[in-house]
Order: structure tokens, then sequence, then C-alpha cells
């Protein structure tokens, strides 16, 4: 049985991925960016992995965005 997402983490890959959108950034090319796989980056967004903060840190930077703002938008 896998495991259960947290929702804290699924609310933070929403929360990436609203931002992304927002600035019309594709993920492939925003992933490619700011040195993530690409695979890698969509399981960020769909709350699978439990980033660390140096991730959460380059996510929030190529978003032109503080890590807090990311958090809050989470509602963390």
């Amino acid at each position: 049985m896998p495991a259960k997402k947290s929702l804290a983490v699924q609310a933070l890959g929403v929360a990436i991925r609203a931002a992304r959108d927002e600035r019309g950034y594709g993920q492939e090319a925003f992933a490619r960016s700011i040195g993530l796989d690409r695979s890698y980056f969509g399981a960020v967004e769909r709350g699978e992995f439990n980033i660390t903060i140096d991730t959460m840190l380059k996510i929030a930077d190529g978003l032109g965005l503080r890590a807090s703002t990311l958090l809050r938008r989470a509602q963390l």
C-alpha cells in the first residue's frame, strides 16, 4: 500500500504549480532552468515528495518569490 501523501506537502505542491502557471512557465523548461529533473519537479507539484529547504529555496528563487510566500500561499 503506497504511503499517504501529507496534506501539507500536497498544498505546497499546488502553490508551486499555481505560481509557475501564473508566470507562464512550462513545467519542463522551468525545472531545467532551476537544475531539477522534470519528472522529479512534476512529483513535487503533485505533492509526492517532502522537499528539502534547499530545493524549496531553488524553486522559490526561480519563481521570483520568497519561500515564505510559497508557504503562505499553501496556507502553511
